[in-house]
């Protein structure tokens, strides 16, 4: 089964056009999952450390990077990045879908330790679920506290001294017309996760492998590829300040 979610596509066409135009330098990525954000910077020639809490996602990412694990360019943690003792600073700290998993006091403590480990020129990217009037079942399974708006980025910036340098909604429309036939292969494949603590579903977040939502037979990439979907990817950039985004993507710079 491939990770080919269409959503997840246009994310990372997103994300490549915005880390190309930095210059490859050191990276740290909260909640590294199975490794595929990370894979993108390494095949771009950055160097860096992925932390995650579920076991069997960090095995996933040291497979799928190996050859980078292998030369010294990356490292697979499965610890909490925020309890981590780290010796180093980053010139790049991002997260997908990680903050929406943290209380209050957690995310004072992760956008604190953000700006403690960047470098001074570097940037914070976070893609973070949200339009808060599409709350359900996705989230009632995995861990979230809450999504978030324009408006609660923008506020982040001002409580932790931070600079907006990109705001941009993403995946509308396309995520949004399969919002229907989403919601019920998670409640029908993931439902039960309701019953478990929210540090439980937190965990398994990292590696759902959910047949049809985030993950799919290897045939279906001949239609599930950048270069199809390429005509969501303009929609979702004259869209990117829709408020009805399932995604939203952010990068910060120290104020």
């Amino acid at each position: 089964m491939e990770e080919i979610a269409p959503g997840s596509i246009l994310q990372r066409m997103y994300f490549k056009k915005r880390i190309a135009r930095l210059k490859p330098k050191r990276f740290c990525e909260i909640g590294s999952g199975n490794g595929i954000l990370s894979a993108i910077l390494l095949h771009n020639g950055y160097t860096g450390i992925g932390f995650d809490l579920n076991a069997e996602a960090c095995r996933n990412n040291l497979q799928r990077n190996s050859r980078f694990v292998e030369e010294g360019h990356y490292k697979v943690i499965n610890e909490d990045f925020l309890s981590f003792p780290h010796t180093e600073k980053y010139d790049l700290i991002f997260s997908s879908m990680v903050i929406e998993h943290l209380d209050e006091k957690q995310v004072e403590a992760y956008f604190t330790s953000c700006r403690k480990l960047l470098n001074k020129a570097g940037t914070i990217a976070i893609f973070v679920p949200s339009s808060k009037k599409h709350w359900g079942i996705e989230d009632e399974i995995a861990g979230h506290y809450k999504r978030y708006e324009f408006e609660d980025l923008k506020t982040i910036a001002k409580e932790y001294g931070l600079r907006i340098t990109d705001l941009s909604g993403l995946t509308f429309p396309l995520s949004n017309w399969l919002l229907g036939l989403s919601n019920r292969l998670v409640a029908k494949n993931e439902g039960y996760k309701k019953n478990l603590s929210m540090q439980e579903q937190t965990i398994l977040s990292g590696n759902r492998g959910t047949p049809f939502k985030t993950v799919f037979p290897w045939y279906l990439k001949i239609f599930l590829n950048q270069w199809v979907l390429y005509p969501f990817y303009v929609l979702q950039r004259l869209y990117k300040n829709h408020t009805g985004n399932l995604v939203v993507y952010c990068e910060y710079t120290l104020a």
